[in-house]
């Protein structure tokens, strides 16, 4: 099997990261040849020779029929049966090219629910703007796609609905996530932690990208409604900066936070961080398969997320998290209080946690059901 994956960048981000994992266990696991074409460079991204992948070919210019020609040679060149494309430039220009070249088949992974009506509130987005590129996105997907993988049941929904996209169209494959080598010998976290949290407080953390989507800032708000409690807790904030970075700075040092919540940016032992922490929080407005919460589910521990459908398709509630309305910070608060002073609860949830991930969220059986979608697509 011959296949190019097409993707906007190796941003570290978790479809980047979900993506590079099942292309590494596919390499090792199959005959397969693998080209990997970014449209871009990030910074941060992930060095994809920690992949497996000794090559990266990025696209020349940064127009889109720079890039369309550059890529029409590449797949002249490599003549691929597959071509996987990954968000939505990436997505845009494998359907301009399948239409050209109809020499592969075109699959294209829906990670995100685009067209969240949470997103008109975002200041980034104008209505004009998202209606744009919903037009855009519908109507080269007819002809351009010949099939669509999504990581989750809430994704596919959200596109048969805003798309038109028949439901014979997507094939619905979670992500997984690998187990955390942490949890057998936690004693080899006792110096990370040391340095964190020197005092041993209780530690919540959250890993995300700093956005709207994200909601870090809600985060904020319900921590200032803890006071009573700020000697007993430390906040880890990890993710790379993003366009709410300035606001989240801005609130801890109006809430006076600087003593509790640690910004520590990307970093490349999330799952030591994990591992090493008490309480998972995570307050999106709108997700894909959320891939944290599983990294989070695999560390064992407990979980705070908001109430969407996407955080419902991995978490129980009641079992292994609290689940809080969206933006309301005022329950959040009230549930990261529950959380920190219950140290029997937080060891139940977690052990539920560990539970659901392993019996829903493990890569090889995952992964196994990708590589045989290629191949059904390929006889097709």
């Amino acid at each position: 099997m011959k296949i190019i994956l097409l993707i906007n960048s190796l941003s570290t981000g978790g479809a980047e990261f979900s993506t590079l994992t099942f292309y590494s266990w596919l390499r090792e696991k199959t005959n397969s040849e693998i080209k990997i074409v970014c449209l871009k460079k990030a910074d941060p991204e992930y060095d994809f020779k920690e992949f497996g992948f000794e090559t990266l070919t990025y696209l020349n210019g940064s127009s889109f029929p720079t890039r369309l020609k550059s890529f029409n040679l590449i797949v002249e060149q490599f003549k691929p049966e597959i071509v996987h494309s990954v968000l939505f430039d990436a997505n845009l220009l494998g359907r301009i090219s399948r239409l050209i070249k109809r020499n592969f088949k075109h699959v294209e992974s829906l990670v995100n629910q685009t067209y969240s009506p949470y997103r008109l509130n975002d200041p980034n987005i104008t209505k004009f703007k998202l209606q744009a590129y919903r037009f855009l996105d519908f109507t080269t997907q007819i002809f351009g796609v010949d099939h669509f993988h999504s990581n989750g049941q809430t994704v596919a929904d959200h596109y048969c609905e805003k798309l038109h996209i028949s439901r014979s169209r997507i094939t619905v494959i979670p992500r997984g996530r690998n187990a955390n080598p942490y949890l057998e010998n936690k004693d080899d976290l006792k110096g990370l932690r040391g340095k964190l949290n020197p005092k041993d407080r209780i530690q919540i953390i959250n890993v995300a990208r700093h956005e709207y989507q994200k909601a870090q800032t809600i985060l904020l708000d319900a921590l200032f409604e803890l006071n009573e409690l700020k000697d007993r807790y430390i906040f880890l904030l990890v993710g790379r900066t993003g366009e709410c970075t300035k606001e989240i700075k801005h609130k801890i040092q109006t809430y006076h936070l600087e003593e509790n919540v640690k910004v520590l940016g990307h970093r490349k032992d999330v799952p030591a961080l994990l591992a090493s922490s008490n309480i998972f929080v995570f307050p999106s407005r709108f997700e894909g398969l959320p891939g944290a919460l599983i990294e989070a589910e695999a560390a064992g521990l407990p979980i705070i997320c908001s109430d969407i459908l996407n955080n419902r398709e991995v978490v129980e509630e009641h079992k292994n998290a609290l689940i809080f309305p969206v933006d309301n910070a005022i329950e959040l608060s009230k549930q990261l209080k529950e959380l920190i002073l219950d140290s029997e609860k937080r060891k139940k949830m977690g052990e539920e946690s560990l539970i659901i991930y392993q019996n829903n969220f493990t890569l090889e059986e995952v992964h196994q059901k990708m590589n045989d979608l290629f191949n059904s697509l390929i006889k097709s």
